[in-house]
């Protein structure tokens, strides 16, 4: 009876192991995705900033839109 529940709890964890896995791989390579006459999604950095204000700059009287995210 013990042997049934441990090797039951090992197939439940082996089994959240492959699914945290998984989803770890799909939300690092699956691909992004914007719908149809949105610009791409852009990744801001050191080298990108000036032309990233001037972008938003140009933008002057539309709605704009800054969301910045973090992994932590």
């Amino acid at each position: 009876m013990i042997r049934m529940v441990l090797k039951s709890i090992l197939l439940l964890a082996a089994t959240a192991i492959i699914v945290c896995f998984a989803v770890v791989a799909w939300m690092k390579f699956s691909p992004r995705r914007v719908p149809p006459g949105q610009p791409p999604l852009a990744t801001i950095g050191a080298g990108s900033v000036p032309a990233f204000k001037d972008a938003f700059n140009a933008a002057e009287g539309q709605v704009r839109i800054l969301a910045m995210l973090s992994p932590t």
